[in-house]
């Protein structure tokens, strides 16, 4: 098969291709840097770490599966791959390596913007020094998790040694740990409401684009703290900003943005209180080798004309057939 890996350059994809050449040695493995123009027209497989709309699809006549190198997918055009028979898999998240790698990083960006972490390494580099003041603990404190997904489910379980109340919002509250508080998700300021800490774990998609918005900021407790490891568009950023301003929000821990990477004269990167990390949450030896042996995997069970579990959608009149 000729597969194409579309990405954007950095370190962690360049470890993704080596691994693909080296372990697909038996298929036709090409780099397609996302921008560039495309270096041919007949795929049969899309590896994707970036935008797929209907144009890219329509260039390409061969291609059956696209496979996402990620838990997200929410770049990809899955009503246009249907239409046009095209197959969409993903990179669950659990399988990878991924959901344990984020949900440490989640602790980590909790306990950073509890206690002004990014404040504090500033003022050692020659930034204004923090006025002394009492960081919160989070022992004894209540965190709402937003989205129990496997992220959220392994955060539950990486907080429990803190001593902490933990709420939750869900679509299926009735899934969630018996210790969890959860709500539906259309309760999320009633969840938001008596919280510390605010953990947005919840998957992206069009329906939630600006999930955590100035209503949401406005019903959360005065003081509380936001964290996102999710992505971006959830957040409605002008609004965090004007909490973070006027003191509802008093830190947020923030791996993701709208705009990556953002300009440095963001307003969020201007915030003493807000730290901010490259959306490295995912980005562990753990998560690399899980996902190019899942990739790895689903491109061999295609190859043999097999139905990846993770498959997203069901096209009419697929290009390729596939038995389950």
């Amino acid at each position: 098969m000729k597969i194409a890996f579309l990405h954007t350059e950095s370190f962690f994809t360049s470890q993704l291709l080596q691994h693909f050449r080296a372990t697909l040695a038996h298929h036709e493995v090409v780099e397609w840097i996302g921008g560039k123009d495309v270096p041919a027209f007949d795929f049969d497989m899309l590896l994707a770490m970036g935008n797929v709309g209907r144009e890219l699809l329509l260039d390409q006549p061969k291609l059956a599966l696209i496979q996402t190198a990620s838990d997200g997918y929410e770049e990809v055009d899955i009503d246009a791959a249907s239409e046009l028979g095209i197959w969409v898999s993903y990179a669950p998240a659990d399988f990878t390596g991924n959901a344990t790698s984020v949900a440490e990083f989640a602790v980590l960006l909790l306990l950073g913007a509890a206690r002004h972490l990014g404040e504090a390494l500033r003022s050692l580099q020659g930034g204004p020094a923090r006025p002394p003041t009492l960081d919160l603990s989070l022992s004894g404190k209540t965190v709402c998790i937003v989205g129990l997904g496997t992220i959220g489910q392994q955060l539950v379980d990486r907080l429990r040694p803190f001593g902490v109340k933990i709420v939750a919002t869900d679509e299926h509250p009735e899934n969630a740990p018996a210790d969890v508080t959860a709500y539906p998700a259309d309760q999320l300021k009633t969840a938001v409401a008596h919280a510390d800490f605010v953990v947005i774990c919840v998957r992206a998609s069009k329906e939630n684009e600006d999930l955590i918005n100035a209503a949401q900021l406005a019903a959360m407790k005065r003081g509380a703290i936001l964290v996102n490891i999710a992505r971006g568009m959830l957040i409605d950023e002008a609004a965090l900003v004007d909490a973070v301003t006027n003191g509802q929000i008093s830190a947020a821990g923030l791996d993701v943005l709208k705009n990556e990477p953002p300009d440095r004269k963001d307003p969020l990167l201007q915030l003493p209180q807000v730290l901010v990390t490259p959306h490295i949450a995912g980005l562990t030896d753990l998560m690399l080798d899980g996902t190019a042996n899942y990739i790895c995997h689903v491109i061999e069970e295609f190859a043999a004309g097999k139905k990846p579990k993770s498959i997203l959608n069901s096209p009419a009149k697929p290009r390729r057939l596939l038995r389950d």
